[in-house]
């Protein structure tokens, strides 16, 4: 009775991160229910690698308890600026779900940390068993990705202005995914 119970409470835990998380809030109770039968419960150490920048990324994570640090950190291993603290329950990692993208900074446990991660083969499980899940979540991932181009592209437009900005960007793009030479 004990394990059913612990059983009940951590899957109600886990519920509540999810019904609570930004990333997440577009799922029904039932689409949360399968939607955490996919996920991987994860204990990290105090100061423990989640992953590296620039490891393949291979799905996503959610903060269950704990902290979790994202920072740059150069080929030497050395941290390169501030880092960012996320708690429960945050998400990280999203991008590289949906995009088969390198992560783009490393993230180390802030003490203890409990997290729920969720990888591509848990994605195609997903997109067979229940396509309208795997279609929100691609939807909110290109939603976060689209929110992270704007403020970068703004963020760039501070330093080397507007114009310039979306010229190195159209560049940047057009350039990488085109067989014709810029006129």
């Amino acid at each position: 009775m004990l394990k059913k119970n612990g059983f009940l409470k951590t899957m109600r835990n886990q519920a509540n991160i999810v019904f609570n998380s930004a990333f997440l809030k577009n799922l029904s109770h039932t689409e949360t229910y399968e939607f955490l039968q996919l996920c991987h419960r994860r204990v990290y150490a105090d100061g423990e690698m989640i992953y590296h920048i620039k490891d393949p990324g291979n799905g996503f994570y959610i903060i269950e308890s704990g902290s979790v640090e994202l920072f740059v950190e150069n080929e030497k291993g050395t941290q390169i600026g501030s880092s960012f603290r996320l708690t429960s329950p945050d998400t990280f990692g999203n991008l590289s779900l949906a995009h088969d993208m390198r992560r783009m900074s490393s993230a180390r446990a802030a003490g203890e940390t409990v997290v729920l991660g969720f990888f591509n083969p848990d994605f195609r499980a997903l997109e067979k068993r229940h396509p309208q899940i795997a279609i929100k979540l691609l939807s909110e991932i290109n939603r976060v990705m689209a929110q992270q181009l704007e403020s970068t592209m703004l963020e760039l437009a501070n330093h080397i202005g507007e114009f310039q900005s979306l010229y190195f960007q159209a560049e940047t793009f057009y350039a990488q995914n085109s067989d014709s030479p810029i006129i």
